[in-house]
């Protein structure tokens, strides 16, 4: 397929300003501006005005429960799997699938297959071994052997911490749980980092903190995630930036993670250690003051789309800056940079959207293919 979008502004996510972008294949050919159209077309190429329109990377969704979520509740509190075509249609180009409360009913086998149907229907698709349980479950018995030897697997999680879900790891665990997936990153070329479900215990973020604190473990092999559940867990998650430099993720909320994240630039936060997520798919469960659930919902996946254009149109903040937690930021912790996620750059991965000037999607490119 060779395919020319002519003229967009493009956010990279950095503002290169009004340019051509080719594609050829799976790749961003060239980025340039005066790319002749004729040229193309003469080649059997399509060649496609986008002179009012932006161009951006799509978005990664590094948390994701592709066959559903929950069942605290019984069999019947069992959320639905999904469908590639939800993720698509709503601009996220990568996802990152993952177990979650229940690894029993569902494993790791079935994930795979799943991820491999997202890849197979043009997504780029990765999952994590292990689930909440600690010590985790895995495919081949092995935690570093799943990560070094099937490609999808780049890393562990969601591991609970801090909730009354979680196996109750130590900070001793946690460090070796996350040193192997290192360890096995190295091995095999991937991230091999360890994805921290953080519950409402009031522990919060002491585990991780005591884990780094001899400076074996680099912070950066690790991310909180749900860190926004609390105000206060919220001031611990920003502490783990300052003090150790690592990352955060946010669950994406449509009616209020727009405002945390603007609030969180203006006062000055290092912007470059944000992620958001959708958890999507997963279950949203509401639990009593003894624990026992009370109401459940399937976490909706259009919230990374819904929380980027409510930051630049209720908050007017700068695009490049909007798109980092969505795109930039994901791609650097699961290191997918070099394979064009998360960015828009000459000889990687065509993964991009085309939106008009209301952020509305338009076209979805994710390996080069023409999705939407």
């Amino acid at each position: 397929m060779l395919v020319l979008l002519k003229g967009p502004e493009v956010y990279a996510p950095e503002h290169l300003g009004r340019k051509d972008i080719l594609i050829a294949g799976e790749n961003i050919f060239r980025i340039s501006e005066g790319i002749c159209p004729d040229s193309v077309t003469a080649i059997g190429g399509e060649a496609i005005d986008c002179s009012s329109c932006i161009a951006v990377p799509g978005f990664i969704d590094g948390h994701v429960h592709p066959l559903g979520g929950g069942g605290e509740g019984g069999f019947s509190t069992r959320t639905s799997e999904g469908f590639a075509e939800q993720f698509v249609r709503t601009g996220t180009t990568t996802v990152i699938g993952m177990l979650g409360t229940d690894g029993i009913t569902r494993d790791h086998i079935s994930l795979l297959a799943k991820m491999r149907e997202f890849g197979e229907k043009g997504l780029n698709a990765f999952m994590l071994t292990g689930s909440y349980r600690f010590p985790v479950k895995t495919i081949t018995g092995d935690l570093m052997r799943d990560i070094v030897l099937i490609p999808e697997i780049i890393g562990v999680g969601e591991v609970a911490v801090s909730d009354h879900r979680s196996s109750n790891m130590t900070a001793e665990e946690l460090q070796r749980l996350a040193m192997d997936a290192r360890r096995a990153g190295l091995l095999s070329g991937k991230a091999g980092v360890c994805v921290l479900h953080l519950g409402d215990g009031e522990a919060r973020l002491a585990k991780l903190f005591e884990a780094t604190e001899d400076g074996t473990l680099n912070p950066k092999q690790t991310i909180p995630t749900h860190i926004c559940r609390t105000d206060e867990l919220l001031a611990e998650g920003l502490k783990w930036i300052s003090e150790r430099d690592g990352y955060i993720d946010l669950t994406a909320n449509e009616n209020k993670t727009h405002a945390i994240l603007s609030g969180l630039y203006a006062q000055g936060v290092n912007f470059d250690r944000l992620c958001v997520s959708s958890d999507g798919l997963g279950s949203a469960p509401v639990f009593d003051d003894e624990k026992n659930l009370i109401g459940l919902k399937s976490a909706p996946v259009d919230t990374l789309l819904k929380t980027f254009v409510r930051m630049v149109n209720e908050y007017q903040m700068d695009i490049s800056e909007a798109l980092k937690p969505f795109t930039l930021n994901p791609s650097r912790f699961y290191k997918l940079m070099d394979f064009g996620q998360g960015v828009i750059n000459e000889g990687k991965k065509a993964n991009l959207l085309v939106m008009n000037n209301n952020f509305e999607i338009l076209k979805v490119f994710s390996r080069g293919r023409f999705l939407v």
